[in-house]
């Protein structure tokens, strides 16, 4: 029997983790912006640690809304999902090398739902990164509330896949 929202209550079956508090912001000195008509890419080299997890609760008043976390130490290229005109992310792609994954970025609830990418289903995080943003791009902005900003992104299609292809250009050439 399904719940009011048509989910089966199982926890299995939920789509990441929501933490109550915002994912960690991009260090501005290590971004590239790419330019994608209604959306702005945002390119960065990150670096995951306890110490940067623990930081950001702390500075967000949001320690309580997270695990601890112990032994963190990954990285590599994020790809960061922003309006142009607000420049808010919305969604935020994580290529790391150990345990890619991505986000759903509430700014009106201030929280974040971090969905883990399956790499033996899925294949390598960076192409299945550049592959969502192609296909499935408006229909992940409207899941993270951003109904409006999807329906400029499908408008402007042919603008969205030329920074995408950008991006992808970029991303290759990045150690």
């Amino acid at each position: 029997m399904a719940n009011d929202d048509g989910s089966s209550g199982l926890d299995a079956y939920k789509l990441g983790r929501a933490y109550g508090v915002m994912p960690i912001p991009m260090v501005t000195e290590a971004c590239t912006d790419v330019a994608a008509g209604p959306i702005t890419f945002v390119l960065e080299g990150r670096r995951l640690t306890d110490e940067a997890i623990l930081g950001n609760a702390r500075a967000r008043g949001g320690l309580d809304a997270i695990e601890q976390p112990v032994g963190v130490d990954d990285g590599g290229q994020s790809i960061h999902v922003l309006g142009t005109d607000d420049r808010v992310e919305h969604l935020r792609f994580d290529c790391f090398e150990h345990e890619p994954h991505y986000h759903y970025i509430d700014n009106v609830e201030q929280t974040n739902v971090v969905v883990r990418i399956d790499t033996f289903a899925d294949g390598d995080a960076t192409e299945w990164s550049l592959r969502c943003l192609r296909e499935r791009l408006p229909e992940m902005l409207t899941h993270a509330g951003m109904t409006e900003l999807a329906e400029e992104v499908r408008a402007s299609a042919d603008e969205v896949a030329a920074g995408v292809d950008r991006v992808q250009t970029m991303v290759a050439r990045s150690p």
